[in-house]
């Protein structure tokens, strides 16, 4: 690809949806026994969540895990537009439902058959969201209430660690690519590990960094009219820098950077994005006493393995816990795909199926601390 755009991927796009790229298709795995699934749904706060519960073979009762997306609106397996074939949360319920262990995934707010409004949504509402989810898995009679945990992706460990940091009934939390710093940090670290990942060089990665960082402290300031000013001529810078045939394809400059400004600004204006923004998850990990597994990938551009691994450790061990897992595929992307770079443009060229250490690493994980049914 050539440079240029990879400059407007990184400024446009990281600037508005960091976390959005999720997870592909994991190495599905033998299904060793049958499994069944149930259509259900749980209401809070006026909202009906849809989803599916996925139950092992035998009677129960079955230790239970709840999977929770990421940024962007998803559907109870996870999909993304432009990756065909991808439903990574359903290739997660199927291994571990084999192994004896249920799955519950469900539609976020406003997606799918799920009510409610994602738009306006913080995580504070996304964890609510998992909290019924959890409540809901208590009462039902094929799962056993004292062994139901948490399993989420990157943005989604957030939610995991903030509903598990205050309901003392989660057994265990299972944290892949997951967040462990604000969401500031986060991004500031992305774009230059974007950066570096698309060939740039570190005095483009230091450049585009100090540009987010501009942004990122009027997002925070709550300073929409300078925010406005500078997304606008930031917009109008990049189309300068752009090749004439390139230029000339957009038809009017200034009016694609009005447009393109305005996309951007909703996002970066609304409540989801300013409280991810100043959010510490790490106050949340550091409350959190059960089981912890973290994954993450060597090559992961979008939540860097070190800054969050170091993070992660030091919060758990603030709060007493003995029980933690931490496992770094070397060369994992954000997706846990056997990467090559770890550059989000790589990524739907990659095979659509996980790197094959996460989902034993998974599955091995959880038996060895909730086990099988009890019988």
């Amino acid at each position: 690809m050539e440079p240029w755009k990879w400059i407007l991927l990184v400024l446009m796009v990281g600037l508005a949806a960091v976390f959005v790229l999720r997870a592909p298709g994991p190495e599905r795995g033998p299904v060793e026994a049958p499994a069944r699934e149930v259509e259900v749904t749980f209401s809070h706060r006026g909202i009906t969540l849809a989803g599916t519960l996925r139950l092992p073979a035998g009677p129960g009762p079955h230790p239970a895990v709840i999977l929770i997306t990421g940024s962007g609106p998803q559907n109870r397996d996870s999909e993304i537009e432009g990756l065909p074939g991808y439903a990574p949360f359903r290739w997660i319920a199927e291994y571990l439902s084999a192994r004896g262990i249920a799955v519950l995934r469900y539609d976020d707010r406003g997606v799918g058959q799920s009510g409610g409004d994602f738009a306006t949504a913080t995580g504070s509402d996304f964890a609510a969201d998992a909290e019924a989810a959890l409540d809901f898995l208590r009462r039902q009679p094929e799962i056993d209430p004292v062994r139901i945990g948490l399993l989420g992706h990157s943005e989604g460990a957030i939610v995991a660690a903030t509903v598990a940091a205050r309901r003392p009934e989660v057994a265990f939390v299972v944290s892949l690519a997951g967040i462990a710093v604000t969401g500031y940090e986060t991004i500031i670290r992305q774009v230059e590990l974007i950066v570096l990942a698309s060939g740039l060089g570190r005095e483009t990665a230091a450049a585009a960094a100090a540009q987010q960082r501009e942004i990122l402290d009027l997002v925070v300031a709550g300073d929409w009219e300078a925010l406005e000013t500078v997304v606008v001529e930031v917009k109008r810078a990049q189309i300068a820098a752009l090749p004439p045939e390139q230029q000339q394809a957009l038809g009017d400059p200034d009016a694609f950077a009005q447009a393109v400004a305005a996309q951007e600004l909703a996002v970066l204006r609304s409540g989801w994005y300013r409280e991810l923004l100043v959010h510490d998850p790490a106050q949340d990990w550091a409350r959190i006493r059960v089981p912890v597994l973290a994954v993450f990938g060597g090559r992961d551009v979008q939540v860097d393995a070190e800054q969050n691994k170091a993070a992660l450790q030091a919060a758990l061990a603030r709060a007493g816990n003995r029980d933690v897992t931490v496992v770094v595929l070397p060369d994992a992307n954000h997706l846990f795909q056997v990467a090559v770079t770890g550059a989000p443009g790589e990524y739907p060229l990659l095979p659509m199926e996980f790197h094959p250490r996460l989902l034993p690493a998974v599955g091995d994980w959880l038996l060895a601390r909730v086990g099988p049914a009890v019988r």
